[in-house]
């Protein structure tokens, strides 16, 4: 097979069409250069936004002592247990927040409750006052896409990316596939921006569907796994995420049971956070989860959301104008299930792991103060990054380094020449298995690799564990070969699954790693149960060496004082 090559030229490349590429596109275009997004989806609906969203984490500098910039540092640093460098989150995110709403209040978005013309606004997950901005954000993804079009950027759907273009040390582009078509695209740009998304689909989902997660199913750690073959640092990828959802439904909607006063509770009736830390429900999300995750192993489960002591007013708006945004279909399955939130406990379970750039992430590839990464010209923003704190820090972080991205393509003069060889070798391996004839089925192989992922890297960790999860994910590289499919749909799940093999191999080797256990669930080793701040506060570092995965240690910069004299020195 030959595929039609298709070759374009850009100032800017912007790998992923979600919320973080979109206002990357938005700010990039902005400093009056040609702009190109190629997304593996549709822009309009694609990324964790794309089927909407109903809080947005922001402060407000309302003259209330948590709603500074300040308090919002230290929130920052307090969630992240300070593994995010506060120059950093600054820089990208927490000194856009304000104009993050106005620019979404100009796009036509309503973000504030139409009776009062006030913002409604709930707390969660530790936060120190109500930072959740409360929003009928159902159209937020096809809005922003459409600003997108009327700027003029170079919009193209349904290409999967697989690598990136590299010369002389620098990223030059990026190649993929049509997944309609086969065309290849091979695409030159004087600055790259990785904005991916998360990576999901290496752990089992509790439905047993490998795309009913609460992240949208497309993002599968291409970016994470393309930045690190071209020699980008990846940081604290042990580090994971889960969430509470109700059982059966997959999807979460903790944020909103939590921000209008729901209560946890164990099948013996107790409200059981408070054994796990002073703030109760209020918790950061990872103690939420820990804490139901160990009433349920220790035997004082099912675990339940209790909404029944909830005012008429809080219900109303709790089944009105939040669980039902960016979750259709969950008021029609509690009236399926005979559930009645006012009166009827709901059934909560532990989500599936994922690397999520949620509240309190700090995995992805590592970037500095402009959202560069350590390879030249290549640039990454939104929940692939570090940091990323769910919608809030895509839109902002997305507006920041589309505009430092455009300001360095202004400065380049040339573009680097395409690497001929690169190109036939990826087309090569691209396609190999729409050429194999009689192999393994791509999604026998991910069924596999999600098992081991679970068996061996799941919420309790060991070194013996992780060392024969290893084992069985290297074993299962060998079969890469072997894999056949029949359209290029298919061909795209093959590829996906490649990275994903990457990115659950360098899940086990962080974690073995971190000989310690932080963040509540995120990281949890049996054999090191306790958390060490002496040895390992701080991140670990992935790195590809001569085709090798090293690892090391890099110690946090903490200032919990006073972090924003120190960033805005």
């Amino acid at each position: 097979m030959n595929p039609r090559r298709r070759f374009i030229q850009t100032d800017v490349l912007i790998i992923g069409g979600g919320v973080a590429g979109c206002m990357a596109a938005i700010g990039a275009r902005e400093q009056a250069v040609d702009v190109t997004i190629l997304e593996k989806a549709e822009i309009s609906r694609s990324g964790d936004a794309g089927g909407g969203n109903d809080h947005l984490l922001a402060h407000l500098n309302s003259g209330e002592p948590w709603d500074t910039d300040e308090a919002m540092c230290q929130y920052y640093q307090q969630i992240s247990q300070g593994l995010i460098d506060l120059d950093i989150g600054y820089n990208l995110h927490i000194r856009r927040i304000g104009e993050i709403v106005r620019r979404l209040e100009s796009y036509g978005i309503e973000m504030r409750d139409p009776k009062t013309g006030q913002f409604i606004r709930t707390k969660s997950f530790g936060q120190p006052g109500p930072y959740f901005i409360n929003f009928k954000g159902k159209n937020i993804k096809p809005v922003i896409a459409g600003e997108v079009k009327k700027l003029g950027v170079n919009v193209i759907n349904r290409v999967n990316v697989t690598n990136l273009l590299k010369k002389d040390k620098k990223v030059s582009g990026a190649m993929g596939f049509n997944v309609r078509n086969g065309d290849f695209y091979v695409i030159k740009s004087k600055t790259t921006i990785i904005a991916t998304g998360d990576a999901t689909r290496l752990w089992p989902n509790p439905s047993g569907l490998a795309f009913n997660t609460w992240q949208s199913p497309f993002n599968n750690g291409a970016g994470h796994a393309m930045a690190f073959r071209a020699g980008a640092e990846l940081a604290n990828m042990e580090l994971t995420v889960s969430t509470l959802i109700p059982k059966g439904f997959s999807a979460a909607g903790l944020n909103a049971f939590i921000g209008m006063g729901a209560h946890l509770k164990n099948s013996l009736g107790e409200r059981y956070m408070e054994k796990y830390h002073p703030m109760g429900e209020n918790a950061p999300r990872n103690i939420l989860v820990l804490g139901t995750y160990r009433e349920i192993i220790e035997g004082r489960g099912p675990c339940y959301v209790d909404c029944r002591h909830l005012s008429k007013e809080a219900m109303e708006h709790l089944t009105k104008n939040l669980l039902p945004v960016d979750k259709d279909t969950f008021m029609i399955f509690c009236e399926q299930k005979g559930i009645d939130l006012k009166k009827d406990l709901l059934e909560i379970e532990v989500s599936e792991i994922q690397i999520a750039g949620i509240t309190g992430s700090v995995s992805g590839i590592v970037v500095d103060k402009k959202g560069r990464t350590t390879v030249d010209r290549l640039f990454a923003s939104g929940a692939c990054s570090v940091p990323s704190y769910g919608l809030s820090g895509a839109l902002a972080t997305g507006l920041s380094v589309g505009i430092e991205a455009a300001q360095l393509a202004k400065k380049i003069k040339n573009y680097l020449n395409v690497d001929e060889e690169q190109i036939e070798e990826e087309i090569k391996s691209v396609y190999a298995p729409i050429h194999k004839k009689g192999g393994i089925h791509y999604r026998e192989l991910e069924d596999r690799l999600r098992q081991v992922m679970l068996d061996y890297v799941g919420y309790i960790k060991t070194e013996e564990g992780l060392k024969i999860g290893l084992k069985k994910l290297y074993d299962l590289e060998k079969r890469v070969r072997d894999m056949s499919v029949k359209n290029y749909h298919e061909l795209m799940r093959a590829s996906e699954f490649k990275d994903l093999l990457l990115i659950g191999k360098l899940v086990a080797i962080s974690a073995l790693a971190r000989k310690e256990s932080r963040m509540g669930i995120s990281h949890l080793r049996g054999d090191y149960p306790n958390q060490n701040d002496e040895k390992f506060l701080g991140s670990i570092i992935l790195k590809n060496k001569n085709g090798g995965i090293k690892t090391f240690f890099r110690p946090a910069k903490l200032n919990l004082s006073n972090p924003i004299q120190r960033v805005r020195s």
